[in-house]
């Protein structure tokens, strides 16, 4: 759903009627009409004749308006309403041209499952982020999150629930993170979060946020618990490419992740 219309001061006020009301209007004598005749426009600007149609984004919300004026009386035929309705569903036909258009490009930086951004996204926002920290240097952190015996969920209960397991943890990125950090999934039971810390010193915070988080959010939706294995890098002030920084996080989640595994064959 697209942002209701809103109207500038200046706005012509039958514009501003027909995309309130979304109702064509045609006054063809404006100077003996009781309703418009006191209007700024018919005043100060002389317009005798005004026919106005409102024009649609393809969900149904006013985009704005098609209008003709004349400073004369007019008398419009059937034949030429439809001129210029057919000239509006034009108008139209482009619109739904542009809202499709907008709809492939965002469906194409998403995950299909999750809803967040895919590794192509990702690397795309995340490289322009890396570029601007550089320029006014601030912090950038890249996390890397894995879900601990994930294989062994899908074996034992089926991918639907694996499935859920993933949507629950993008939904949990997405609620205990900021809107301006940037949140996607590479794959399987891989996730990146790109976010600037002004203070280093909260990522364990952060992680341990996120990893209590994602386990209520289970035991809420009836998912047998699980853990992350969350891994970070911070940039270093220099020009590097996302990759790079994606990589000293995937080794650094690797390497909590072998600890896990090892603490798990010591119980």
């Amino acid at each position: 759903m697209r942002p209701i219309l809103s109207f500038p001061p200046q706005t012509p006020l039958f514009c501003k009627y027909v995309a309130e009301n979304n109702n064509t209007l045609y006054v063809n004598d404006t100077s003996n009409s009781d309703v418009w005749s006191t209007l700024p426009e018919v005043i100060e600007d002389g317009v005798e004749s005004y026919l106005c149609l409102p024009i649609h984004w393809p969900e149904g919300e006013v985009f704005g308006t098609l209008c003709l004026k004349d400073t004369k009386k007019t008398t419009y035929t059937n034949e030429y309403f439809e001129l210029i309705e057919q000239l509006r569903d034009l108008i139209e036909d482009d619109l739904a041209l542009i809202y499709s258009y907008e709809q492939m490009s965002e469906i194409a930086m998403l995950d299909a499952l999750t809803n967040i951004y895919n590794r192509r996204a990702l690397s795309l926002l995340a490289q322009q982020k890396l570029n601007l920290a550089l320029r006014l240097g601030f912090d950038v952190c890249c996390l890397f999150i894995d879900i601990n015996d994930f294989k062994k969920l899908n074996d034992t209960f089926g991918y639907e629930v694996g499935d859920k397991a993933l949507i629950i943890l993008a939904d949990t990125l997405k609620n205990h993170l900021r809107d301006a950090d940037i949140v996607g999934r590479l794959g399987g039971d891989e996730f990146v979060a790109v976010m600037q810390l002004s203070d280093k010193s909260k990522i364990n915070y952060i992680m341990d946020k996120i990893s209590t988080e994602y386990t209520n959010a289970l035991l809420k939706e009836g998912v047998c618990d699980l853990s992350l294995s969350i891994g970070y890098s911070f940039t270093n002030k220099q020009k590097q490419p996302f990759e790079a920084l994606l990589n000293d996080a995937d080794h650094a989640m690797y390497k909590n992740k072998q600890a896990y595994r090892l603490a798990k064959k010591a119980q």
